[in-house]
């Protein structure tokens, strides 16, 4: 969530909406007190009179509850702030005790609903008021189930990276050095390291699973701490250093445990939104619950910002503010180029024979980071991480007390000569290398499947490639007839033309066929796909058109939206 949200904002797009929580109470509490207030005759039969009551006090549990819920969702997230600890519990017990009145007010108000429609045939027919109210009946017991179901929901919660375990005796010397900084810090070292190609470093308690590429994925548990090789390769001097203490310093203030115990409690509340959202009756209650989840999102980022600052003033303190300064501009301005030319490979309209990307960084980052000094938001760049927020780096170096001039900085990030930490690894531009080349042959198959959903093929060129991935196909129908697919058509046994996919304006699904409508010559037409009476044939049928027709249309999208931005 936006960590600079302003004032206003933050009314109109949270606390504004989370007072929905009070409307089905408050208008049911109206109208049940009108009908009994005006003493209808109806009102005095058996079912009718209990049933107004037993409204009003629901009424009443709901707004009542309401206004404790806010308060208890304030104070957990005042407490939040304290501590990591505190953190912990407050998301704890504001988890357990917001989903238990959350439940419950979604079944509370699913009644009311209920109760209002039962009062219709006061005012309406009865005929049509049994018809809505078997409408509310379904709608209100549906979203209640829904919401009971997802409290009850496992959540699984996988963390997967590309790399390699480094073992001591690949890396005898890293290890012995990871102990010496982790006895720095009073704090055990990592129980494995990972080293792989991404733009940054991190620490991780959580069970990760590990792809190599060659070997089946594994999933190791304990402390995890991973280390780019690319970027290990570029820190000079200390710089690794400051970099590696700074994640040790993670550990040593627990920050990897809390975050371990953190994550899953905010998986599984974000499922539990999802299910207050998907639900009609219980979307009241998701724009609050959302509210308690916006501000907790504050103290987190507060709480990891804190974390931030005291791992660089714990790294600096081991090293030097210079240190740890550089390294984290290095690592910031790394992390900028390689997004910078990921994005112009990404863009690019045409298939690449190869993604030279890890050639291109080695040949064009000392020019960048030139460059890089003299840009004018450097200061608000973050680095990236996958699990916390970073403050920006203008924060980071100011606390650290940095302010050197451009050309000391310039001097700095232009120095290329190799780290100290890369030669500690034992064949470490082998396996560098390695993963570049995987890396880059996935982003070229990537790239490719992407141009496959942009092009409307001009060239036999594009169409060899758009074939790659959607080549055509025969499927069957009923009774033995057939329809073939390709990139841009659809033709059966029967008809006496193909059907273009930019003809096609709706495909639907009926019991026996798709059902596809299309628009020829200003007028309105559609065709019966009928189904095989096999159901994997059937299946396949139903999949492949679906798979052609989304390509067909994004292309469509994709060449329309880009003649505009070219006009």
């Amino acid at each position: 969530m936006h960590q600079n949200i302003t004032r206003y904002g933050f009314l109109a797009s949270y606390i504004y909406p989370a007072l929905a929580l009070f409307l089905i109470p408050v208008v049911s509490l109206a109208l049940f007190s009108l009908i009994e207030s005006q003493r209808h005759a109806s009102v005095s039969a058996s079912f009718y009179a209990p049933a107004i009551r037993g409204g009003i006090y629901t009424s009443w549990f709901c707004i009542l509850g309401g206004i404790g819920a806010f308060l208890f969702a304030g104070i957990s997230v005042l407490g939040s702030l304290w501590s990591q600890r505190a953190q912990y519990y407050s998301l704890l017990l504001g988890w357990y005790g917001l989903r238990m009145f959350c439940t419950l007010e979604v079944i509370a108000q699913a009644l009311l609903l209920f109760g209002v429609a039962c009062m219709l045939p006061i005012v309406l027919p009865s005929g049509f008021a049994i018809k809505i109210l078997v409408f509310v009946g379904v709608v209100c017991a549906g979203a209640a189930v829904a919401v009971v179901a997802s409290v009850f929901q496992k959540m699984e919660h996988k963390f997967e990276i590309n790399g390699i375990v480094l073992s001591r005796k690949r890396a005898p010397a890293l290890w012995e050095d990871l102990e010496q900084l982790s006895a720095k810090l009073n704090t055990a070292p990592p129980d494995q390291v990972v080293a792989g190609i991404d733009d940054n470093f991190f620490v991780t308690q959580m069970p990760v699973i590990v792809r190599d590429g060659k070997n089946k994925p594994k999933m190791h548990t304990g402390r995890t701490l991973f280390v780019s090789l690319a970027l290990l390769k570029k820190l000079r001097g200390r710089e690794a250093d400051a970099v590696l203490l700074h994640e040790l310093a993670h550990f040593s203030g627990n920050d990897t445990l809390f975050s371990q115990k953190i994550a899953p409690l905010l998986a599984r509340y974000d499922r539990y939104l999802e299910a207050l959202h998907d639900g009609f009756v219980s979307r009241p209650i998701f724009y609050f619950a959302i509210l308690f989840r916006a501000l907790f999102e504050v103290s987190l980022g507060r709480q990891s910002r804190e974390r931030e600052f005291r791992a660089d003033r714990l790294a600096a303190e081991q090293t030097s503010s210079q240190d740890m300064a550089h390294a984290l501009l290095r690592v910031t301005a790394y992390s900028k180029y390689r997004h910078e030319l990921e994005k112009e490979f990404f863009t690019a309209e045409e298939a690449h024979e190869q993604v030279n990307l890890s050639e291109r960084i080695e040949e064009g980052f000392r020019a960048y980071a030139s460059a890089f000094i003299d840009s004018g938001d450097v200061g608000q760049l973050i680095t990236s991480h996958p699990f916390d927020s970073h403050p920006p780096l203008v924060s980071r170096l100011r606390a650290l007390r940095y302010n050197a001039r451009k050309s000391v900085v310039r001097a700095v990030l232009c120095d290329d000569s190799n780290g100290t930490w890369y030669p500690k690894i034992i064949d470490a531009a082998k396996l560098e290398q390695e993963q570049w080349s995987a890396y880059e042959e996935g982003f070229r198959e990537f790239h490719q499947r992407e141009l496959a959903y942009r092009y409307l093929p001009s060239t036999a060129k594009e169409q060899e490639l758009v074939e790659k991935f959607f080549p055509a196909c025969k499927l069957m129908l009923v009774d033995g007839k057939r329809i073939q697919l390709d990139f841009e058509k659809m033709m059966c046994d029967d008809w006496g033309r193909p059907l273009y996919f930019r003809e096609v304006t709706e495909i639907s699904l009926t019991e026996s066929s798709i059902l596809v409508k299309f628009e020829r010559n200003g007028r309105k037409r559609e065709e019966h796909l009928l189904f095989s009476k096999l159901e994997q044939e059937k299946q396949v049928l139903i999949a492949s058109i679906e798979a052609f027709y989304v390509r067909a249309t994004a292309a469509i999208a994709y060449q329309q939206s880009h003649a505009q931005q070219n006009t």
